[in-house]
């Protein structure tokens, strides 16, 4: 069994954070890859991208939006409790360099895979300007660790609840046009990795 041994209910309780001890995969794990979790014997095996990892204490993080039944399930899972199986590091591990400007752009629940990434990009000495974005300041997740993780960071609200009022696209369109910038990373909804596209 893989214990859960940090939950947090974000998002209005629909996207929930579990800290696993899986200690081999936290210490090979790389930003951008995976793991298959399952719950129980009859459970559907849900793949998730890690939004953190932490190699000394042994534990993944993993968020996830209950969408489903098993998702559902997932939710029941409280601190204590834990996943029958989870398997990884899986996936091609996101290429990360030093190469100057890099501007991060999460929406949503896409937030969680770009975190690992972003601070991965300044880690390794870029400067980084993240956008973060959700459709209201109460659905917004992981604003802190964005911080951490940025030289720069902006946020967007749908609705304007918080931040600046309107879409990230917005805000890295204005980015774009006033100065140079190496590289985009972008990762959120279809919607919004459209209008990046055609930035």
């Amino acid at each position: 069994m893989f214990k859960i041994v940090n939950r947090e209910e974000m998002s209005e309780g629909n996207v929930i954070l579990n800290e696993i001890e899986a200690p081999k995969i936290a210490a090979k794990a790389q930003p951008g890859q995976f793991v298959i979790l399952k719950s129980g014997e009859d459970g559907e095996r849900i793949p998730l991208t890690m939004a953190e990892t932490d190699a000394e204490k042994g534990t993944i993080t993993v968020i996830y939006m209950v969408v489903g039944k098993s998702t559902a399930l997932f939710k029941t899972l409280q601190v204590g409790n834990g996943f029958t199986d989870v398997i990884g590091p899986l996936g091609k591990p996101t290429h990360v360099e030093k190469i100057g400007h890099v501007v991060c752009v999460g929406g949503g629940t896409g937030i969680a895979v770009l975190h690992p990434i972003t601070r991965a990009m300044k880690e390794i000495g870029n400067h980084v300007t993240s956008i973060i974005g959700a459709r209201s300041k109460d659905l917004l997740i992981l604003e802190d660790k964005m911080k951490a993780a940025s030289h720069d960071l902006r946020v967007c609200t749908d609705d304007g609840s918080y931040g600046h009022h309107g879409f990230v696209t917005e805000v890295l369109k204005e980015i774009l046009e006033a100065g140079k910038i190496d590289q985009v990373v972008a990762i959120g909804p279809v919607p919004m990795m459209k209008f990046v596209s055609l930035i």
